[in-house]
């Protein structure tokens, strides 16, 4: 039966063909193997194009001005009946798109995975938007402009005829060990004490002193699934400043300190991290989300005293979480 399948770079010419009138329509129609049959009738889940680099322009996530990104993008279809894709077709969509301006990274997601869908005739579609945002900010001491940079992901997919999407961002964060903390402050008492420190005077001491703990650097992240038009990245960035201790590319004196006193204040583990930014997640969100909304949040932490890294992740639905945050309380 394999055998049997039309096979266009192995046609057979005919006198007709040599002959033809219009050889150019011939040939052109000849060579769009694509759209022959498969070689073998199996359906494909995803084919298409990883990794293309392209320059988008969005408005800014806190102001109206618009900037241009450059973003990494994946475009694949579903094939039945066809041997493969238009690749030409995926690139005609993502620069045309690329010229014009778009009000987010995901309404682009969202244009670009309907019109492959129709280019490719496919009853499924799948886009995924990676780009690097510089954004201009204050130092928290010395007010000084630090321009740092998060990772914008928007993701769309059509699945006969249904479009689903999400958003997501990760951005770069330090994290005091709570353990050695609490070794570190507690270690001293005996020395405290033996140098004559009342029980009330080691206890002042201990509250007012920074006891020191190693620190690390890791990368937060945030991806929810955008069934509310209010979901943004500019929210997302936010969930993820007020739940762990965001870096600067920039820091003066002042800034160095305040940061580093901050970890050691707040120490947090990878968990406590992903915990954080559901929890200030729901907490500003969950008036309008779906109950069925699934949410994402992982910590990734260099270790800065191993030879390993350490990963968390929390991924459920923000009914779920509500639940859960509900029955501790």
């Amino acid at each position: 039966m394999i055998d049997s399948i039309y096979d266009p770079p192995n046609h057979q010419l005919s006198v007709g063909d040599i002959n033809s009138s219009d050889y150019a329509s011939f040939l052109d129609g000849l060579t769009d193997v694509p759209e022959a049959p498969p070689l073998i009738p199996i359906a494909i889940d995803r084919a298409g194009i990883s990794n293309q680099l392209a320059p988008l322009i969005i408005k800014s996530l806190f102001g109206e001005d618009y900037v241009t990104i450059e973003c990494k993008v994946n475009m694949q279809v579903s094939l039945k009946g066809h041997r493969g894709i238009h690749m030409s077709r995926c690139e005609e969509a993502l620069f045309r798109l690329s010229t014009q301006t778009h009000e987010s990274l995901e309404s682009i997601a969202e244009k670009l995975v309907r019109e492959l869908a129709l280019a490719q005739s496919s009853d499924s579609a799948f886009v995924q938007i990676e780009g690097t945002y510089f954004y201009p900010h204050a130092t928290r001491m010395t007010r000084r402009e630090s321009v740092d940079h998060v990772v914008l992901f928007a993701h769309a997919e059509i699945r006969s005829g249904t479009l689903k999407s999400s958003i997501g961002l990760s951005a770069t964060n330090m994290t005091g060990c709570p353990c050695t903390k609490t070794y570190t402050k507690f270690a001293v008492v005996p020395e405290l004490t033996a140098a004559g420190f009342s029980s009330e005077q080691v206890t002042t001491i201990l509250d007012i002193t920074n006891s020191g703990t190693h620190t690390q650097r890791g990368v937060a992240k945030i991806f929810v699934e955008r069934t509310d038009q209010s979901l943004t990245h500019g929210l997302l960035l936010n969930v993820l400043d007020r739940s762990c201790h965001l870096v600067f590319d920039l820091l003066k004196r002042p800034d160095e300190h305040d940061l580093v006193l901050r970890a050691l204040k707040k120490p947090q583990f990878t968990e406590d991290v992903v915990r954080a930014i559901v929890a200030d997640f729901i907490e500003t969100s969950s008036p309008q989300l779906d109950p069925g909304t699934e949410v994402f949040a992982s910590s990734l932490l260099f270790d800065s005293i191993h030879s390993h890294d350490v990963y968390t992740e929390i991924r459920r639905s923000a009914g779920d979480l509500c639940l859960e945050l509900d029955e501790a309380t």
